[in-house]
């Protein structure tokens, strides 16, 4: 008998790669998954830019309508003194181009809290007469442009002290006003007449609040 053993292929002959024993079917199959899956990867990095997209537009959108109604106000001092005649006038102007709600205020005169311009005028040695005019600001609505004059004096004596006092370090008024989409601003007289400072509610300054 001959002890010849069965022939083997050689290793070159022998095919081992996965793809090789799979049927044409097969490859083709596994060809889409591959390609499928690069699409769905593709898809949702599509849906995350259009996401991220959408929010920016949208907060762009939210700032510009927010600047289309932003308010500004401003304190000013109109003042004069001829010798025989003086006058004072203290006014909040809204020199924005949105409405602005006036919230609330705080008016410190020689370094004490004033509940009201009776009490300003009496801190001065003056008297409420037909020299003095007075307008009420608080929760109240400045249009854009629109200006209240907080207080007005032609008396002589009265306005000269007036003048007096606002230059003092001691006197300040501080004033809170909000947006139509509730965004707020403090402002002081002793601080940049150009940088309100953002604040997410307007103070009640409570018992030192003034009521005019």
């Amino acid at each position: 008998m001959s002890d010849e053993q069965p022939e083997t292929p050689a290793n070159d002959e022998v095919d081992t790669e996965p793809e090789a024993q799979l049927s044409n079917t097969d490859r083709i199959l596994v060809r889409l998954s591959f390609w499928q899956t690069i699409l769905s990867v593709v898809g949702v990095f599509i849906a995350v830019v259009a996401l991220y997209a959408a929010l920016t537009e949208s907060e762009a959108v939210r700032r510009q309508t927010a600047a289309a109604v932003w308010p500004f106000v401003q304190l000013s001092v109109a003042d004069y003194d001829t010798g025989e005649v003086a006058g004072f006038t203290l006014s909040l102007t809204n020199a924005g181009v949105g409405p602005a709600l006036v919230r609330s205020l705080r008016l410190i005169v020689d370094g004490e809290p004033m509940r009201d311009w009776e009490q300003v005028i009496a801190h001065l040695d003056g008297t409420i007469d037909e020299h003095v005019g007075r307008n009420s600001i608080g929760d109240r609505v400045l249009s854009p442009g629109h200006k209240v004059d907080l207080i007005s004096v032609t008396d002589p004596m009265l306005a000269r002290r007036l003048q007096a006092v606002v230059r003092s370090s001691e006197t300040s008024l501080t004033y809170c006003y909000c947006s139509i989409f509730a965004e707020c601003w403090l402002m002081n007289s002793q601080s940049q007449a150009l940088d309100p400072e953002p604040t997410e509610a307007c103070p009640s300054f409570g018992n030192q609040a003034f009521l005019n």
